[in-house]
């Protein structure tokens, strides 16, 4: 990414700002991801955020604007949740009973 939107000569913050973005993404899916898995049910949340890190990860191969960079990594660390934490849940709900950790 550095390459790709010429980051060479930019303050150190423009490149932390990726990762903090990321970040809280991550954050904000645990707070509201997990949530609906519970409710909604935890195969329909995983798929979504399956698909929202499909295409955050390919907007971000074909990204060359800073700003929307941000935006997809926000997205991305968003989806990571559903598609992590809620598929590792629905995976144990399929183990039975006495494989379960």
């Amino acid at each position: 990414m550095i390459e790709q939107l010429d980051f060479h000569c930019e303050p150190d913050y423009k490149v932390g700002l990726f990762g903090s973005c990321f970040l809280f993404g991550m954050v904000v899916g645990c707070l509201t991801l997990a949530r609906m898995g519970d409710i909604h049910g935890r195969k329909r949340v995983f798929l979504f955020g399956l698909g929202c890190q499909v295409l955050a990860t390919l907007g971000l191969l074909l990204s060359t604007n800073e700003l929307i960079d941000y935006m997809l990594l926000l997205l991305l660390g968003w989806s990571i949740t559903g598609k992590q934490y809620v598929g590792y849940t629905y995976l144990l709900e399929l183990q039975p009973k006495e494989r379960q950790v």
